[in-house]
């Protein structure tokens, strides 16, 4: 959906701006707005975990399912 409102502001700025179309125009901006809200309001990822590696040192991420009884969201069927 970004790479779709993306080119949209990129192609409605430039054929607005460049050949004059204000219906472009106003389809750049209107997109260039979507995505400066979507920075606004997307909540940034949250950093669980960080440490210093020194030289030669490694890590290992790995992801292991949660067991929570039965408990979890609930999926729409």
């Amino acid at each position: 959906m970004a790479a779709i409102v993306a080119k949209l502001m990129r192609t409605g700025l430039r054929r607005g701006l460049r050949d004059g179309s204000r219906g472009w125009l106003y389809v750049g901006m209107t997109a260039a707005a979507l995505q400066i809200a979507r920075r606004i309001f997307t909540e940034q990822p949250e950093t669980v975990f960080t440490t210093e590696l020194k030289p030669g040192q490694g890590i290992e991420v790995r992801t292991v399912a949660r067991h929570d009884g039965g408990r979890g969201k609930r999926t729409r069927r």
